[in-house]
């Protein structure tokens, strides 16, 4: 029997959904996260208002709800995703860090998000890494999220970049994958991936003006260190980002070029993942 797309994107997280979370052993995710909070605390968090509402629209396992609704115990939350396996794990992490009582979490397909939150809920909105990848219809879920935001309400997506999937599979032997990204800005980074969606910079802030959330940040990071295939698995590092990263110095000498290049709008390209805030006017 043949999945539907659907499906095969739940199948995939059902498998992954255990051991998940390990990406924080991997150092180059490390960097990654660390350069993400550091973007969210510049240019997100300091105009979010006392009590907020947060939507996590495909939220997983919950390693970024879990990390804000930590940091600001005055918020609450939403997460929204497909994979029962993962939103599992995101309920645990709710009970054992002690805000279960600040966040709901629910199963359903983004294509619906709207008949689960109301217009004008919440002060932010995230949407984390390969989650826009993986939708049929992009411009219509950023249509419901933007719906779902307040008035003045931030939009923040971190998605993946086109330009990198195509450099990415050229340098691991991919062709025909490099000749999706290139051509039909869809491809996938591993066997065993369901195909995604891939942006550009200019597609992605284009599509969120169109909808009525101009951009206020475009960025892309990292830009000094790539991840090689084993980056796309749940263990282990590859054997350049080990050559990259020989000690803790020098984990700490790229990590401040990486801040002190972040948020460079010309940067955007040269991304391995795409961040962008966009604000819904007032």
């Amino acid at each position: 029997m043949t999945l539907s797309y659907t499906d095969e994107v739940t199948e995939y997280f059902r498998v992954k959904a255990d051991g998940y979370d390990r990406v924080d052993e991997q150092v180059y995710w490390r960097l990654s996260d660390e350069l993400l909070w550091e973007a969210l605390q510049r240019y997100v968090l300091p105009t979010v208002p006392a009590g907020a509402t947060l939507l996590d629209a495909g939220g997983g396992t919950g390693r970024w709800t879990d990390r804000l609704l930590r940091h600001r115990p005055d918020m609450t939350g939403l997460l929204y995703d497909l994979s029962t396996d993962m939103t599992r794990h995101a309920r645990a992490k709710a009970v054992e860090h002690g805000y279960a009582d600040r966040l709901t979490v629910r199963q359903g397909d983004l294509a619906n998000l709207s008949d689960s939150v109301t217009d004008g809920q919440f002060d932010l909105a995230i949407s984390f890494h390969n989650v826009l990848g993986f939708v049929a219809d992009v411009p219509d879920v950023l249509r419901q999220i933007a719906a779902a935001l307040k008035p003045g309400g931030q939009a923040v997506l971190v998605v993946p970049n086109r330009y990198h999937a195509v450099f990415f599979n050229v340098l691991t032997g991919a062709l025909d994958e490099a000749e999706s990204a290139a051509l039909d800005h869809r491809a996938r980074f591993a066997p065993g991936m369901p195909v995604m969606n891939m942006f550009t910079p200019s597609q992605l802030t284009g599509t969120l003006n169109e909808i009525g959330l101009p951009v206020t940040t475009s960025t892309g990071f990292p830009v000094a260190v790539y991840p090689g295939f084993q980056e796309t698995q749940l263990d282990g590092s590859s054997g350049l980002v080990r050559q990259v990263f020989t000690d803790g110095e020098t984990y700490d000498r790229i990590k401040s070029l990486e801040l002190r290049l972040l948020g460079e709008p010309g940067l955007a390209e040269r991304g391995n993942n795409l961040f962008v805030v966009a604000t819904k006017p007032r």
